[in-house]
């Protein structure tokens, strides 16, 4: 009896075994990293209007930026092209869901509200989020929360991390939000708000011909961070668990690091 329970045991254990390999195997068939592999290609999905992210030359209709960097070196480690696909900050997640693009790359920052409908991949960058002025209200408001108040008006992009930080940050000022290709600073620029919520990478290195024109409230205290990284489709753990693999690798490699310097620090 004991030896004929044991031969159950050890079948049901093969059996159960070979049935994890199965579902693996299906899973790895199945994956978007299989996919892209056959295709040949990478669709991209990006918006090109966030330097030093995600710029779109229009004179020759191609992309420039950090974000444009990462995802070549992506294409050229997975062995395919790229094909970027252009989209918009309020559906980036809708054109993943409707598979218009395998990946959205522009800056696009990890939240908690993003994760319930799509995934990301590790962050890989940083860049708080902080309220842009005009320079004659200097000196107005000593901190972020001093602006949450009747009267103020926020200028905040459609669709991006700022404006779903806005509204849970600010109760009382007003949040004005701004669909492209219309933008926030120059809602700020025409005075038609009080301050645009931007993050501080946007502010050094695409505003810097409005220096005179703008200024930060206090750029050392935040509203909050804000991690940069690749978004993606959920349920797919072969295809995320190859993304964040090679943004560690790259960590690893300086890769990250020689991008800051480039488009960034310099």
């Amino acid at each position: 009896m004991k030896a004929m329970l044991k031969g159950a045991l050890v079948a049901l254990g093969l059996a159960a075994t070979m049935a994890m390999g199965l579902q693996a195997a299906s899973a790895a068939e199945d994956s978007l990293l299989q996919k892209v592999l056959n295709r040949g290609t990478l669709r991209v999905g990006t918006t090109g209007d966030y330097p030093p992210y995600s710029e779109l030359d229009q004179a020759n209709n191609t992309y420039k930026g950090y974000e444009i960097d990462v995802v070549t070196a992506l294409d050229v480690d997975l062995g395919v092209e790229v094909e970027f696909v252009p989209t918009s900050w309020d559906t980036l997640g809708a054109g993943i869901a409707a598979d218009k693009y395998d990946i959205c790359a522009a800056g696009i920052t990890m939240t908690l509200e993003r994760l319930k409908s799509v995934a990301f991949s590790d962050p890989y960058l940083d860049s708080p989020l902080v309220p842009l002025i005009l320079k004659k209200d200097e000196g107005k408001f000593a901190s972020w929360r001093d602006m949450d108040k009747e009267g103020v008006k926020l200028a905040v992009m459609a669709g991006t991390s700022a404006e779903e930080s806005a509204k849970k940050s600010f109760t009382k000022a007003e949040i004005v939000s701004i669909t492209a290709p219309a933008l926030d600073y120059q809602e700020l620029l025409a005075g038609r708000v009080t301050a645009a919520i931007t993050d501080t990478i946007f502010i050094k290195k695409a505003l810097t011909q409005y220096e005179k024109d703008f200024a930060v409230v206090d750029i050392n205290h935040p509203i909050e961070g804000q991690p940069i990284s690749m978004m993606t489709l959920q349920g797919d753990q072969v295809w995320l668990n190859w993304i964040n693999t090679w943004v560690e690798l790259k960590k690893q490699s300086g890769f990250f690091d020689s991008l800051f310097q480039k488009w960034i620090a310099g």
